[in-house]
């Protein structure tokens, strides 16, 4: 958060500090942290009249765990580095990077967890096993949950970021589509489906399902409503 934080004054598991510029992509980690049960604060319901300086405080002092998102922006922010001088001090930094930031010392002696490949996803590797570590500092509020149900809840929490797609397949076929895009795919996902391109869904964001034809069958619909609650 590069300035202005705050959610009222209701106190989270997780704080979440990243580059103001990188929205898009902070919110995809709120949105997916909140699928695991966790309560996040970050910059999204800020307050006016709160004292910035002074919620961001208390919200450390409180939080269980404080994700940084490093990035080739965030390393010369002042607020970013700032939190996360406050929340190594009080032994609860996780840091992440997003890419080839150099992170500065004494960050850089730090062990980051690497999210250079993650594609926004909720199944990605990388994710997952930083979800695995986060759950060690602020524990899940349903230990048992699998990847496969923090999965399912997460896709089922963000129906928002879902597109429906009439296309041609490789074989010339018509099929309908339907792909999750991460925010921070969504303007690219746009601009490669106009024209008459070839494109790979797959570079984009996760395909939930599809069919042949020009419109949803009905066994889509119903495995759609089973398995997210939507009804198409």
């Amino acid at each position: 958060m590069e300035r202005g934080c705050g959610a009222g004054r209701r106190m989270a598991d997780i704080l979440v500090s990243y580059k103001s510029e990188e929205r898009g992509r902070a919110g995809n980690v709120v949105a997916l942290l909140e699928a695991a049960g966790y309560s996040v604060w970050w910059d999204g319901a800020l307050k006016l009249g709160r004292s910035y300086d002074t919620e961001i405080g208390n919200q450390i002092d409180a939080a269980r765990c404080v994700l940084v998102i490093w990035s080739k922006a965030s390393v010369a922010s002042d607020w970013v580095r700032g939190e996360a001088k406050i929340a190594d001090e009080q032994k609860k930094l996780i840091p992440v990077v997003t890419d080839d930031a150099r992170i500065l010392p004494p960050f850089n002696m730090r062990h980051t967890f690497s999210l250079r490949e993650w594609n926004g996803l909720p199944n990605h590797a990388q994710w997952v096993e930083l979800v695995r570590e986060i759950s060690r500092w602020a524990p899940l509020k349903t230990p048992s949950l699998s990847v496969d149900d923090y999965v399912k809840t997460a896709i089922s929490r963000n129906g928002h970021h879902v597109h429906k797609l009439k296309a041609k397949d490789t074989t010339g076929r018509w099929a309908y589509y339907f792909v999750l895009v991460p925010p921070e795919r969504e303007q690219a996902f746009l601009n490669a489906i106009k024209g008459d391109g070839v494109i790979d869904l797959e570079d984009f964001g996760m395909v939930l399902a599809s069919s042949y034809g020009e419109a949803p069958t009905d066994e889509i619909r119903e495995y759609l409503k089973a398995r997210y609650g939507w009804t198409v």
